[in-house]
């Protein structure tokens, strides 16, 4: 089973264990102001599903995709309201190591790269 299928797989059917057993122990989430190790992600992730807020964020999605995967990697992009989301997860050991979220409004993809 992929990283992928068993982070939707978890987080479908929420289990702090195994969310925090597909993940490096050196795992860390980067924020623009701060890196956020893998026991307060775990904590954060889970009081985000436990609370329902997770539900209504997966509906209120639109065109969720996995734009690529592989031993080394996990991409998936999804609107946001007027925005664009991509989330890479990069991985050590087939363990998700690093993960950062980017968030690029609509209007940014109309501009010309010189």
């Amino acid at each position: 089973m992929s990283y992928s299928e068993k982070a939707r797989a978890i987080m479908r059917n929420w289990n702090k264990k195994e969310f925090i057993k597909i993940h490096h122990p050196e795992y860390m989430f980067i924020r623009e102001t701060e890196l956020v190790q893998l026991d307060a992600y775990a904590d954060n992730i889970e009081e985000w599903v436990l609370s329902g807020e997770y539900a209504k964020f997966t509906k209120a999605r639109k065109r969720t995709a996995l734009v690529h995967e592989n031993h080394h990697l996990t991409e998936y992009r999804w609107e946001e309201g007027e925005k664009i989301v991509t989330h890479v997860v990069l991985k050590k050991k087939g363990l998700a190591w690093r993960s950062i979220v980017n968030r690029v409004p609509f209007e940014d993809f109309n501009e010309e790269v010189a």
